[in-house]
């Protein structure tokens, strides 16, 4: 009885300070590969049997928020979510850069001393800029949609120090507006980061 009592203790212990040392503000950046079905729908309606689209880009982000004792949080985040070029042939004829300011509830929960999984939900502010490159003209004009997109986000981190933590997260954009060539389309982007973090 009294070995459980102390392994119990132990194990509370144990969470207790975890969860202490994962609360507090923390700023991040990292690096992201992002997917997208975006520029190889638009290759395939608008350049034909030739046409094709990058499905993915490398995007950045950064990010800073504050997560209490209960493990919530806020996180306040710039996404660059990349640029996609579209080409006939071998000759690039469009671009789509994507870009986005988030806001976002965070949940924290450590998993043993070093290590947490941490969960996102949060509303996205996009930004979808097209640029005609070649054959452009009537419907294929520079254009630009502005809106907003809920956010999903999960991942885990890794304590290395104190205050310095490595994370790897996978982080939807659901239904991210554009504009071009006169229509209106949504497409999500999939997002997977490893990104450094510092706790103040």
């Amino acid at each position: 009885m009294k070995k459980t009592v102390l392994l119990l203790s132990i194990l509370a212990g144990m969470f207790i300070s975890a969860q202490a040392r994962a609360q507090g503000a923390y700023a991040g950046i990292g690096v992201m590969s992002v997917s997208t079905d975006n520029a190889t729908d638009f290759a395939a309606v608008f350049n034909g049997p030739t046409g094709s689209g990058d499905g993915s880009a490398n995007g950045l982000k950064i990010y800073g928020g504050y997560v209490w004792p209960s493990g919530f949080g806020i996180e306040g985040s710039y996404y660059d979510l990349g640029s996609y070029e579209v080409h006939a042939a071998s000759t690039k004829t469009d671009e789509f850069k994507v870009s986005a300011f988030a806001v976002s509830g965070t949940h924290t929960m450590p998993m043993g001393t070093s290590f947490d999984l941490n969960l996102k939900l949060g509303l996205a502010f996009t930004s979808a800029d097209y640029t005609c490159v070649a054959l452009c003209g009537g419907i294929f004009v520079n254009t630009g949609k502005s809106g907003v997109a809920p956010l999903f986000g999960a991942g885990v981190g890794w304590r290395v120090a104190p205050n310095f933590t490595l994370g790897a997260d996978l982080e939807i954009f659901a239904g991210v507006p554009h504009s071009a060539a006169g229509q209106e389309v949504e497409y999500d982007y999939t997002a997977f980061s490893l990104s450094a973090q510092f706790k103040f």
